[in-house]
């Protein structure tokens, strides 16, 4: 099983935990977590424990770009990468206290100059044939051109793929409207884009205005609270495992993502899908580092996960 996952603001993540986490004091800490980063980069690390073959495409640029293009292939993720020479890769830093409660620090990244964005554009129509499934997944970069994500939804269900979105605001809308498959998004994302608070009944209005450009299923995650699903076929709403110790919940959306794609390109009913996914956000928050999850601790909660169809 192949997965294109399109993450155009790459990173390089760092992760500390400081058990005492004051703001104007002199922190020093040792063991931090370096790696290759962004919403999409999680999404795929987490398909590859998996079991899938992800590969991730976006835009990388100065050293940092070269550290994260060197770097993805010793984690044994394959990539679709576009170089351009305005400003360096961002670098975000979360940092996680004793209770697992993270605070982060993302920076922008560089604004991508159009040439670059017209250049993915083309490799992704070149091989975008080849997924079953593409995901795309994270913050819009700086300087992408009003209409792109939609060019971009357009390209890759031209090539048949299943095509996600785990993004929010104007992106969101132009997939949207461009006609993406899947939108898996947070309580704060959903009530910023649908203008109204998070409930069943509004989740079944916004499905209902999107449906008719092939919107096929909506997600919506609430941290450790209920998450709310709905497609053409019903409502659910799947509660998450209770976890006694949670290391750190940076990625477990991430993670909830690849557990829904993976068993939708297995073929699994709906509610199971949920239940995967679930489990691999539960597995999520019990390490530090996003997107790293153990597929034999997700599937262990997963069967624990309560689904409800309404």
């Amino acid at each position: 099983m192949k997965a294109l996952v399109v993450n155009f603001n790459l990173a390089i993540d760092k992760t500390v935990k400081v058990p005492l986490f004051r703001p104007g004091r002199i922190h020093r800490f040792a063991g931090t977590i370096t790696h290759p980063g962004g919403k999409g980069v999680n999404v795929a690390r987490a398909l590859k424990e998996l079991g899938c073959r992800p590969v991730i495409a976006g835009f990388i640029s100065g050293n940092n770009g070269r550290w994260i293009k060197d770097n993805l292939p010793l984690e044994h993720l394959p990539s679709l990468l576009v170089r351009h020479a305005a400003g360096e890769s961002r670098i975000c830093y979360s940092v996680v206290n004793s209770s697992g409660v993270s605070t982060d620090f993302n920076e922008e990244g560089p604004a991508v100059p159009p040439a670059a964005q017209a250049l993915l554009l083309r490799k992704l129509v070149k091989k975008a044939g080849a997924f079953q499934v593409a995901a795309v997944c994270g913050r819009m970069s700086m300087g992408l051109k009003t209409g792109f994500y939609a060019r971009l939804t357009r390209v890759l269900k031209k090539a048949g793929c299943f095509t996600a979105f785990d993004t929010s605001g104007a992106p969101l809308l132009e997939g949207l409207r461009a006609g993406v498959d899947l939108v898996k998004i947070n309580k704060s994302e959903f009530e910023e884009i649908a203008e109204g608070t998070l409930s069943r009944r509004n989740i079944r209005l916004f499905f209902k205005k999107y449906s008719p450009f092939g919107l096929k299923a909506l997600i919506v995650t609430n941290g450790p609270r209920a998450t709310l699903a709905v497609s053409q076929f019903g409502l659910w709403e799947a509660r998450p495992v209770p976890i006694r110790r949670v290391e750190s919940p940076v990625g477990a959306g991430d993670s909830f993502m690849a557990g829904f794609l993976y068993g939708f390109m297995k073929g699994l009913f709906f509610e199971t899908n949920l239940k995967l996914a679930s489990g691999c956000a539960a597995s999520d928050c019990l390490t530090l580092g996003a997107g790293r999850i153990s597929r034999r601790e997700a599937e262990a909660f997963a069967a624990k996960v309560q689904v409800t169809e309404f």
